[in-house]
This record gives C-alpha cells, structure tokens and sequence, in this order.
C-alpha cells in the first residue's frame, strides 16, 4: 500500500508546485502590465485648454498642435481625471454626466455632476451638454467639458443601463432608503419604475431604475442629488472586503459592459490603487448655477466664479491655477457676475 500512495504524494505535491508557480508568474506578470492612465488618448490633449486655443494654428507636418511653452502643462503626480457618462435609452444623449478627480496620494475621489441642460457658448442649433455626444462622439463631448472645467479628462467611461445593472448585481446590489414612493411609466424610454418607499435592498435593474426617475420638483438637479446618495451607497457596497477581493472579475465585467478607452492594464491599476480607499474619501458636488428657460427651452446656466473656486479647490489635476481664460461660459442676466 506505501508504494502504490507514495507515487500520488509525489504527483499532487508536484502538480501543487506547478499551479503555485503559475500563480507567482501570472501575478508577476499582472503587476508588471499595470500602469497609471496618463494623458488623454481620445483627443491626444493633456493639461490647459487656453495652451491648445493659442496655437490651435501652430502644427508640425504630422497635425500635432505644438502648446504654448508659457502655460504651464504639468499634471499633478497620481491624480487622474475622468469624464463619465451615462447614455441615454433611446438615444445617443448623455442623461448623465460626470467629472471624476482621484487622487491616489491623498485617497480622495471628488465627483462633479454636471446637469444635462448645462447651456454651451456654442453656434449649434442645441446648445445643451448631453447633446454633444450624439452631435460629435465622444471627441466633442471631451472638448465641451474641458470648456466648462478649464482642462482635458485623461479618460472616459460610457456606460449604458444594462451594464450597469449587472454591475450593481456583481457587487451584491445595494441597501438604500427610498424616500418616497417612486411610480412612473414611460414606453418610449422602456422605463417602468415602481419602487416602495423605505429602507430595502435594491436589485442592478432596481438602482438603476431609482436612478432614472424624474418626477421631483426641482427637476434633474434634484435627481442629481438622488443619483449622488446612490452612488455613495454603492461605494460602500463596492468597497465592502468580498467585493475587494472581486477585483479582477468586476475589472473583466467592466470592461465586457462599457465603452472606454481605460485598457486592462490601468483598470486593474486604478482598482489596487483605490481599494484602501475609504467611504469617507469621497466628495461629491453639483456644477454651481442657475435654472433659466431662455426662448421656451429650459436650461442650466454656470455661475463662472463659483464654478472656477469650485475646479481650482477640488477638481484641478494640474499644478497651476485653472483662469477664466481657461473656461467658456455663456452669460446672461441670470448667472452674470455670479
């Protein structure tokens, strides 16, 4: 009997050093691939807008825009911006819109909500932000919130319902405290809401569904400010140590359900970077202006001034102070000044 289990002592105790040894290199590996997301592979632009409106005249033979070498252009080492955005059901709108600052030194993540009716200085016939993407992709999207922040995102992120919906359903769902009843039918959009006020666990479609409702009073900016508690509630959830410990498997999920041009490699960088991060390190705000209906439209006009303290003490990625010269806002009686 020793002779015929000694042979499968050595076998398993064998076959136990392979899989420890690939494990050692596929980890080896992995942790070699991973890098930061560092410039901005979209529009191939980083650091000021006011540098690329100077010399927007000024290229080399291969197209490149050669920057103003006065402005400086130096980013803030390991902190990253991101543009994130949610398109719309049954259209190429974008219903959210989202600036995501991280800085991993400091292991802060300050989200800024910017409202769909957002009004551009712009020629075009719909002078509303979510109108961008379906007008010029995601190219014109990047270019108009970098007019309104004053820099260019290193990277964006396009998600859709159903991806976010097993995503949400990947980490557990989320416990959240429905303030109200919440009963709302709309077939053009597919959207049949009926929620229960109280305190209950939400399924991904669940979420995603409190998420999209509209009926408040004061519109998208009160459903901006349901989005946000949301989002805090999820991050709790996301952060929780079985879901850490998912960190590969939601990074593949991730990328299979949206639309990004962060690669494999700096996604599983971002998640080991970010997952000792705190629930308590993240900031959320509302881009600061004011409700207008200009002829018969309905729009949401930026306080300049704010909005430049606002960038300058929690979104900047750069070393320098982001100027009014950086930003285009569209000004009339209602914001003027503010």
């Amino acid at each position: 009997m020793n002779k015929i289990k000694h042979p499968v002592k050595k076998i398993l105790l064998f076959s136990g050093l392979i899989i420890a040894t690939v494990v050692v290199v596929l980890s080896i590996t992995m942790a070699l691939n991973m890098r930061p997301p560092e410039g901005n592979k979209t529009i191939n632009r980083s650091g000021r807008v006011s540098s690329y409106i100077d010399a927007a005249d000024d290229t080399s033979n291969t197209g490149t825009v050669i920057e103003d070498d006065n402005l400086p252009q130096t980013p803030k080492k390991k902190v990253y911006t991101f543009l994130v955005t949610g398109l719309d059901k049954v259209s190429d709108n974008t219903d959210v819109i989202m600036l995501v600052r991280l800085d991993i030194d400091n292991k802060t993540v300050n989200i800024l909500n910017i409202p769909r009716d957002t009004m551009l200085e712009t020629d075009r016939k719909n002078k509303k932000i979510n109108a961008s993407f379906s007008i010029g992709g995601i190219e014109l999207m990047e270019e108009d919130v970098a007019s309104l922040t004053g820099f260019y995102v290193n990277r964006y992120v396009i998600f859709d319902i159903n991806g976010v919906e097993k995503i949400i359903d990947a980490i557990g769902g989320v416990w959240f405290d429905v303030p109200r009843n919440m009963n709302y039918d709309d077939p053009t959009q597919d959207l049949y809401i009926h929620i229960k006020k109280g305190y209950q666990h939400l399924d991904g479609k669940q979420a995603v569904n409190l998420a999209r409702f509209r009926q408040y009073r004061d519109g998208d900016i009160d459903r901006i400010a349901m989005q946000q508690k949301l989002m805090k509630e999820l991050a709790k959830q996301a952060l929780k140590a079985e879901n850490i410990v998912k960190i590969p498997e939601l990074v593949t999920l991730v990328c299979e359900n949206v639309d990004t041009d962060i690669d494999f490699s700096e996604m599983l960088w971002l998640a080991n970077e970010v997952k000792d991060f705190s629930f308590e390190s993240i900031h959320m705000d509302i881009l600061p202006g004011v409700a207008q209906t200009i002829n018969g439209i309905s729009y949401w006009l930026p306080h300049k001034n704010e909005l430049l303290d606002l960038i300058n003490s929690r979104f900047n990625p750069l070393d320098s102070p982001i100027t009014e010269d950086d930003v285009t806002i569209v000004t009339y009686a209602a914001n003027k000044g503010k």
